[in-house]
């Protein structure tokens, strides 16, 4: 999941600056638009996976 995210996020890190011809506050307003609810859902089964093994979920 961690190196997907990393991909997914240069690959829109890179795209958003140039969609907003140097606006680099909607760009990265942008950017964590698109990306929130990835991460959000790469959060949250990274601590599902956590407590199936009887872990500490935080």
């Amino acid at each position: 999941m961690g190196t997907s995210q990393a991909l997914i996020g240069a690959r829109v890190l890179t795209r958003r600056p140039a969609e907003a011809n140097g606006d680099h506050t909607s760009a990265f307003t942008a950017y964590e638009a698109e990306l929130r609810p990835y991460v959000a859902e790469n959060q949250a089964k990274g601590r599902a996976g956590t407590a199936a093994f009887g872990g500490r979920v935080a």
